[in-house]
């Protein structure tokens, strides 16, 4: 999938087209892939769904630019914190091309500001199936994951730390110092969930050796367990 420099940008660092009537506003536009409602079976949502569709095509060319298009307007109400209009536009870049992975990223990412970050994990999950494999990305999936393992019981909680570290390891496939110090310092937040504080203060040490900025809250939280 061809992407632009902006969109590389925002998932490096994390790393309004058309309008829609209200009525759809009303179905669930502010979830996830419209939370699972199989808008095929209603002639209204439907006939919306068509219409943007055609209109999309015809700004674009195809489904698949008018979806990228989408996304970028979606990182775009992202940035400034308009996270209602980042999602209505994230669902309709999915509705264009469900095989567009930086919908999915997206979802994850307002999913996070939610603090759901089971949720958040399920759509970085899916976005790294569709293609997403930005070493930026990676770190943000693990560390989600992660997040998510928290919350679940024992079994459940291993088996998503361990997949946590070992996508870590795949992010660490990149000679980026800078991007480096970045999943050095996500992952020193993963290790401290794991409840593994030695690890934790090696990855924080690895990450300022390559000029990583710590965050304050870590380093006192560590601080605090030593």
């Amino acid at each position: 999938m061809k992407i632009s420099n902006f969109l590389r940008n925002i998932v490096f660092i994390t790393f309004t087209l058309l309008s829609i009537s209200p009525f759809a506003e009303q179905i669930k536009q502010e979830r996830p892939m419209y939370e699972g409602i199989d808008r095929s079976n209603n002639p209204e949502l439907q006939t919306i769904d068509n219409e943007l569709i055609a209109k999309a095509t015809r700004t674009f060319g195809t489904r698949e630019h008018a979806s990228e298009g989408y996304v970028e307007r979606a990182f775009d109400h992202y940035s400034k914190n308009e996270f209602k209009h980042s999602m209505e536009r994230f669902n309709q870049a999915w509705l264009l091309n469900p095989e567009n992975a930086y919908s999915y990223l997206g979802f994850g990412l307002l999913m996070n500001q939610e603090n759901k970050s089971c949720d958040a994990y399920k759509m970085f999950k899916l976005a790294n199936e569709k293609g997403l494999k930005e070493n930026g990305f990676l770190a943000d999936y693990a560390l989600t994951t992660s997040q998510c393992a928290v919350l679940k019981d024992k079994d459940e909680k291993e088996k998503l730390f361990e997949m946590s570290n070992d996508i870590y390891e795949t992010a660490l496939q990149t000679s980026n110092n800078r991007l480096l110090a970045y999943i050095y310092h996500s992952w020193a937040k993963s290790y401290f969930l794991q409840k593994n504080i030695t690890r934790s203060k090696e990855m924080v040490e690895q990450s300022k050796r390559l000029g990583g900025k710590i965050d304050s809250s870590l380093l006192n939280d560590l601080n605090s367990r030593s």
